[in-house]
């Protein structure tokens, strides 16, 4: 599904509206090990992900409490948003009437790497495991946090490099944000539906 796409769409209810061209870029799979002479993978991993096209990424992200903020490794406390033109992030500000905290720290972090790289919009997917934990950062508040990348109907977007997908960004500023709740859909069909799978193969044997 993801491969023949020609269009992703993310929307959720806090008003993430954001449009991601495909086919540039392939679409990838982690799945915890590897099976296949070359290839690399990461453990432990569940999600699928490919690329917008350089400049085939618009619209706005709403970063709701309880959305993940990877590699800080916390959860979203207050309101952010995020407005894309072009493949890049154009601004980013606190959302009506929060303290704009977390939208501060995710700008001063990408701001210290002093390129304009790290605004460029990376991966994009949704998390395949129904036993990864959305709360597994209360409990092991360090690592890489893959266990968040890959929870049930998590959709995920990164900034920054997209050297992994065959891209030219090699930026070292790099975010991957999960999020809750969200709806996904490809060529207006829709796979994610507020944060649960739609086709039948990808939902757990018991839910199909």
């Amino acid at each position: 599904l993801l491969a023949k796409a020609s269009s992703m769409r993310i929307t959720s209810p806090h008003g993430t509206d954001v449009t991601y061209q495909l086919g540039m870029y392939p679409t990838l799979s982690e799945y915890g090990y590897t099976d296949t002479p070359g290839r690399w993978d990461h453990w432990p991993a569940a999600f699928v992900f490919t690329g917008g096209s350089d400049d085939g990424v618009d619209g706005k992200i709403v970063l709701a409490p309880g959305d993940v903020l990877l590699p800080f490794n916390t959860y979203v406390q207050t309101p952010v948003e995020i407005t894309i033109e072009a493949g890049f992030i154009r601004d980013i500000r606190g959302g009506a009437g929060s303290s704009g905290l977390d939208a501060d720290l995710l700008a001063s972090y990408i701001k210290s790497f002093d390129d304009p790289r790290g605004y460029g919009m990376s991966h994009v997917g949704w998390g395949l495991d129904e036993r990864a934990h959305w709360h597994g950062l209360t409990q092991f508040g360090g690592g890489m946090g893959m266990e968040l990348r890959s929870f049930y109907g998590n959709v995920m977007f990164s900034i920054g490099p997209n050297n992994e997908l065959g891209g030219p960004n090699d930026t070292a500023c790099h975010f991957d944000i999960p999020m809750r709740g969200n709806s996904l859909y490809l060529d207006d069909e829709l796979i994610v539906d507020a944060g649960e799978l739609t086709v039948p193969e990808m939902r757990p044997v018991a839910r199909r």
